[in-house]
């Protein structure tokens, strides 16, 4: 699927385009007897595809979330970097799903991950890359060789 660089993503939820920014939401789960981050999602911001808190309260988890625009912006960038600064002074890593994590920071920050994401394994087990490159050159290779 063709995408704008940090403009489209796709919902986790329904895996249909989220056209731009304003019609997405950034979201997580907080579990409140582990204390652990992690269901880090990018979804369309419409009931249907974000987590149901309601629901998650009876598994001892709360859903924290920002409208995608927000998270997108130097305040957003501001507060995963944050995260990641206290993951190291006070050892959230025993709290955060780090993989999760990187990776929702790869797509929301990272022009043309969100596309080339989609073909990252099959390009990987076919040789044409090493999981080291993360180039804006190395993405569009990706997405030229592997993409529709």
């Amino acid at each position: 699927m063709k995408l704008k660089p940090l403009k489209q993503y796709i919902c986790d939820s329904c895996g249909k385009l989220i056209e731009k920014p304003e019609d997405g939401w950034w979201e997580y789960l907080h579990d409140t007897k582990t204390d652990l981050v992690s269901g880090f999602r990018i979804v369309h911001h419409r009931v249907q595809c974000m987590y149901r808190g309601q629901e998650l309260r009876h598994k001892n988890k709360m859903v924290g979330d920002l409208d995608l625009n927000s998270m997108l912006a130097s305040g957003g960038f501001g507060h995963m970097l944050h995260w990641l600064e206290l993951s190291e002074t006070r050892k959230l890593s025993l709290r955060i799903e780090i993989t999760e994590f990187t990776e929702i920071m790869r797509r929301l920050y990272l022009p043309y991950w969100e596309e080339a994401r989609q073909y990252w394994e099959q390009a990987f087990s076919e040789g044409f890359h090493d999981k080291c490159g993360f180039s804006e050159n190395d993405l569009k290779s990706i997405i030229a060789e592997y993409g529709e």
